[in-house]
């Protein structure tokens, strides 16, 4: 059993529906000529396999090769690090190692783990990928990493990862950050008035006005930090299905709306610190939108790859299986990022990410033969077989109310000041 042949036989075994010790077994014996009981396969499941497993994710991470996606019309930023986790229940069996959120399936079971994941826009190098218990959430993780932010970079999450000291931090890094405004945050227009910004006032002046979008300087928070708001009026049914949501989430006797989330729901509210002379509001609310993509990120783990599928099993196995499993995700992720990028630069067409993966699981067994052949020809012959098929059909679509990564960087290219 060499350090190939299990890599190869683990591969196998986390391949879309998890693969029983027996199965991974009938393997060897049938491709390998390699007799190993189910019982010595399950000793091989151990803090060592852990961390061989570990180590070619660090190293994969390490060695990514730059391809930067329109560098020109980026300049103003380092890096554009988007970031968000994805969770899902396991076994109630896990729950000592990672725990759940309580009683029943999915996230909400006993046992659970939390992906953190982070890449560049730019690049599409992944900088950060973590596996955590359910139970750990955005704001903490953001708080013990927060160091890593350098110079230039542009940070765009969800809430739950900013936190003052986040902010802080960001600011003293000279780094960028842009976010949705919290529905209870104070917003005042100086230090010296206590009077908070009326945005009932602000509403009736845009529908008046016929104004979609304005921005304006603000200060934020118990600390009055300043930073830019920019607000955009949304259109009737998107404030009703916001309303809708929110009754929904509260559920219980007694508890009602607050006039001041009812009007806030009429906008979309963004705050940043990045200056009015290098990016319009336009490209500020834009930029933020590109967050979907980790979203699309995660929906292809669970629908392509099936990074959530686990059965009963011991936590070495489990842990050797969830790491493989990511690293096959990063294998495929650097293929198609790298083809992703040169086509839009070659030719100012995307990729679709979803069809990239999808057209890579089709051919997974014969994508991961060659890669784990250690033949150089034989890896630059199937790696050029998926460029020629990318090429063919596998362009991304226009979906409704979300601009696609060509109109971004159009967008930046005309407003981004050099």
């Amino acid at each position: 059993m060499t350090p190939s042949l299990f890599l190869h036989l683990m591969l196998y075994g986390v391949d879309s529906e998890l693969k029983s010790l027996r199965q991974i077994s009938s393997r060897a014996k049938s491709e390998h000529t390699l007799h190993v009981s189910k019982q010595g396969l399950d000793e091989r499941f151990s803090q060592a396999s852990v961390d061989f497993v570990k180590t070619l994710i660090s190293q994969t991470l390490a060695s990514q090769i730059s391809s930067t996606l329109a560098p020109n019309e980026l300049q103003l930023f380092n890096t554009v690090r988007i970031k968000d986790s994805t969770t899902f229940g396991l076994h109630e069996s896990l729950s000592e190692h990672f725990e759940g959120y309580g009683k029943g399936g999915g996230p909400s079971s006993k046992a659970g783990v939390s992906i953190q994941f982070e890449f560049d826009l730019k690049s599409n190098r992944v900088i950060d990928l973590d596996i955590n218990s359910a139970v750990t959430n955005d704001a903490k993780d953001a708080v013990s990493k927060k160091h890593d932010i350098c110079k230039a970079d542009l940070i765009i999450r969800d809430l739950g990862y900013y936190s003052d000291k986040v902010i802080q931090e960001i600011v003293e890094k000279e780094a960028f950050f842009i976010s949705r405004l919290y529905t209870n945050t104070i917003v005042r227009a100086d230090t010296q008035n206590e009077t908070r910004l009326d945005f009932e006032k602000m509403y009736r002046h845009m529908i008046q006005t016929q104004i979609s979008r304005m921005e304006m300087n603000v200060f934020v928070g118990s600390k009055k930090r300043p930073v830019r708001l920019i607000i955009e009026l949304m259109p009737d049914e998107v404030y009703e299905k916001r309303i809708r949501r929110r009754k929904k989430e509260i559920n219980k006797p007694g508890t009602d709306i607050t006039d001041e989330f009812r009007i806030r729901s009429r906008f979309n509210l963004f705050v940043c610190n990045i200056p009015a002379d290098k990016c319009t509001a336009e490209t500020i609310s834009k930029l933020y939108r590109t967050r979907w993509q980790i979203e699309l990120v995660f929906k292809i783990w669970k629908s392509i790859l099936h990074i959530d599928k686990f059965r009963k099993m011991k936590i070495e196995r489990f842990l050797t299986s969830i790491y493989l499993k990511l690293l096959w995700i990063l294998i495929n992720w650097q293929v198609i990022s790298s083809c992703r990028n040169y086509f839009f630069n070659e030719k100012q067409k995307l990729l679709s990410i979803s069809k990239s993966f999808q057209m890579t699981n089709e051919i997974k067994h014969h994508f991961r033969e060659e890669i784990l052949s250690n033949n150089v020809e034989k890896i630059n012959g199937i790696i050029i077989k998926i460029i020629l098929t990318l090429e063919d059909n596998h362009w991304s679509e226009k979906r409704k109310n979300r601009c696609n990564f060509e109109e971004i960087i159009n967008l930046l290219f005309c407003n981004t000041t050099n």
